[in-house]
């Protein structure tokens, strides 16, 4: 069975600036303003200027009239944004399943802020999917409320005004967060739900606006007093809505919760006593953390290509940094030789109280058997020459996109036949095209960027070049092979897009490999037959490519 804890912070936006402001906004009356239907209103006011009688959404001259001196401030919903999504990556140290409540928040898709039903405007919430990871508080319900008291202490900690309700549903436990009156309400056992919600107001269903008018129009207030009434008329009345609500609430109907940033497959955490602040301390958690993980990748039978290593300050803030491997890796040894490349950058803060090491992208092991201590066998396992340690090292050092390497790409013609990409990139499966590639006859060792235009001179004028002539100096041609002719591919759109017309030759493209008098080799190539122009001057021209060894 499923647990969902909903986070809800009624008066964030206010919070935010008691935290970061200079004015003090606790003693005196104060809300946000921001501009809405063509007018200055109240977004989120504190319990101040609640008192006084104020409330979101008022226009701003009202809120004068009735409160002077009321403290206001521009609302920044993308301030507010920042905060829960820092918050709900604190919220990782619980689960990996968080994600920023969209059920009937107040931080809506489009960034504004609203209000809520039942809140003081400006608030927001969290969803977390706490499925088997009570277990590190406590057994069974004990543990489950004892993440919930964990849960809200941290946060009242660090000045943040909260409510935290549990229960088997995300709209169950969003409807104890808002309305649940008693504090011994918020957790709801498993499988009780219904019985929860029976008291709490039908605002709890997050329903639209006309359906809750006409439901308080009828008596009906109570989530229970909609229970006994048949499912088909009120269908017909209020249309689908308050029936999929209810079903959703009470676990006949699914309702998923998507996480912002997908969970890991493999996780591992270490809590400390005290919190810690060396980085001999954090190296040494981080060697225990990865052993821990290196097991679970055997078990598996998986290997890491990504690692993420997140530190939980007391302060309540989080440091992360992460490596990623060129191919799927599960040795301690190597993997914590690539954290110790990055762990100087992270900062302990005013100490570490508990450190999380992730997994989020792994794939199948395939490493291969090594060659034995006294055979001289050429199987080998990749890379066990060091450079793909090599490579992985210098990505953390250069950044992934300095560290390339040549891939074989389906195509015959010399400057397509590879193409550079990330270290990291997975080989291509083997093709037909490659197979045939290893049937031509060798390559040059170094090719040009672009090919280069050179003067010829021939004995004949379909026969090898004699003598050549780049960048002003002359070589005598003594030796010469080919030609070897690669015609275009005409399967492929031309650079503006367009194709070859039909029945028209392709270009192509006669390649010699040639050697001169002082023993240097070239490789050379005519862009198509020869021929005579109208004016009696040849249309193929020849080009360096490039170099053979």
């Amino acid at each position: 069975m499923k647990r969902i804890v909903s986070l809800w912070f009624p008066k964030l936006s206010t919070d935010r600036l008691a935290r970061t402001s200079k004015k003090d906004w606790s003693d005196r009356a104060s809300a946000t303003v921001v501009w809405r239907e063509g007018c200055p209103r109240l977004a989120a006011v504190n319990p101040h200027a609640r008192a006084a009688g104020l409330r979101p959404h008022m226009r701003l001259a009202d809120a004068r009239a009735l409160l002077p001196d009321l403290v206001t401030v521009a609302g920044e919903p993308q301030a507010d944004l920042r905060l829960i999504e820092a918050i709900a990556g604190w919220c990782d140290r619980y689960t990996p399943w968080v994600a920023i409540d969209t059920l009937g928040g107040a931080l809506a898709q489009d960034g504004e802020t609203t209000c809520s039903a039942g809140g003081f405007g400006g608030d927001a919430g969290l969803l977390l999917d706490v499925t088997g990871c009570t277990h590190l508080f406590g057994d069974g319900e004990s543990g489950e409320r004892a993440l919930l008291a964990d849960l809200v202490t941290r946060l009242t900690r660090r000045d943040l005004s909260c409510r935290a309700a549990m229960a088997d549903t995300a709209g169950a436990a969003w409807a104890l967060a808002r309305f649940a009156e008693r504090q011994a309400d918020l957790f709801c056992p498993s499988r009780g739900q219904r019985d929860a919600l029976a008291s709490l107001p039908v605002e709890g269903l997050r329903l639209e606006a006309p359906i809750l008018e006409t439901f308080l129009k009828l008596g009906l207030r109570r989530i229970g007093d909609l229970y006994p009434m048949p499912r088909a008329p009120l269908a017909r009345r209020f249309g689908n809505q308050p029936l999929e609500r209810i079903d959703q609430a009470l676990g006949r109907l699914d309702e998923p919760i998507e996480p912002r940033r997908p969970p890991p497959a493999f996780r591992t955490r270490l809590a400390f006593a005290e919190p810690i602040g060396r980085a001999e301390d954090i190296a040494a958690a981080t060697s225990r953390l990865l052993a821990a993980l290196c097991r679970q990748f055997e078990q598996a039978g998986v290997g890491a290509r990504l690692l993420e290593i997140s530190l939980y300050r007391v302060d309540g803030s989080v440091d992360r940094t992460s490596i990623g491997t060129s191919r799927p890796n599960r040795d301690n040894p190597k993997l914590m030789k690539l954290f110790e490349e990055r762990l100087g950058e992270l900062d302990p803060g005013f100490g570490v109280e508990l450190m999380i090491l992730a997994a989020p992208e792994v794939e199948a092991w395939s490493g291969t058997q090594d060659a034995l201590p006294d055979q001289d066998s050429p199987m080998v396992a990749a890379g066990a020459d060091g450079t793909l340690d090599l490579a992985d090292r210098l990505v953390l050092r250069l950044g992934a996109e300095n560290v390339v390497r040549l891939l074989s790409r389906d195509s015959h013609l010399p400057e397509r036949v590879q193409v550079a990409t990330a270290v990291a990139s997975k080989p291509a499966a083997a093709g037909a095209w490659r197979r045939v590639a290893s049937l031509k006859g060798a390559r040059p060792t170094r090719l040009l960027q672009r090919p280069e235009p050179v003067e010829v001179t021939a004995f004949v004028p379909d026969d090898p070049p004699s003598v050549f002539r780049w960048r002003r100096h002359a070589y005598r041609i003594v030796r010469a092979d080919g030609p070897e002719r690669i015609a275009d591919e005409w399967w492929r759109p031309r650079s503006d897009g367009s194709r070859p017309p039909a029945g028209t030759l392709p270009l192509v493209r006669d390649y010699y490999r040639v050697e001169d008098d002082d023993g240097g080799r070239f490789w050379l190539f005519r862009d198509g037959p020869y021929r005579l122009a109208a004016n009696g001057q040849p249309t193929a021209r020849w080009f360096l490519h490039g170099f053979c060894a």
